[in-house]
């Protein structure tokens, strides 16, 4: 027996093939995006990761740096009172005597320096 196929046979048996391998491409093209898209993803998360320790790095620097300018401000406020207190003390004596002087004499109004 003669394995005759129709033609019209041929072509329905055609059509479920690539059918078949059109539904095979559109899986294999479907994973792909998944895996893309998961990919994508995992760069965006590693991405923020790398961005948050570099801002806390930055942040943490600048913490640093406004620090040492703050030690600077309080080192220079006490170098400056320190050289006033040297450009008084000759004349506390005097000061003192004057007020002491002032005081006991009852000439605490009007007074004048």
């Amino acid at each position: 027996m003669i394995d005759a196929t129709s033609p019209l046979q041929a072509i329905h048996q055609k059509e479920l093939a690539l059918r078949r391998q059109v539904e095979e491409a559109h899986c294999r093209a479907e994973a792909q995006i998944q895996a893309a898209c998961q990919e994508a993803e995992n760069v965006i998360a590693q991405a923020n990761r790398e961005g948050q320790a570099e801002a806390e790095a930055i942040f943490q620097q600048g913490l640093e740096e406004a620090r040492q300018q703050a030690e600077a401000i309080v080192a220079a406020a006490y170098d400056e009172a320190a050289t006033l207190r040297l450009k008084a003390a000759p004349r506390l004596d005097e000061v003192a005597e004057r007020i002491v002087t002032l005081v006991l004499a009852g000439e605490n109004t009007n007074v004048r320096f």
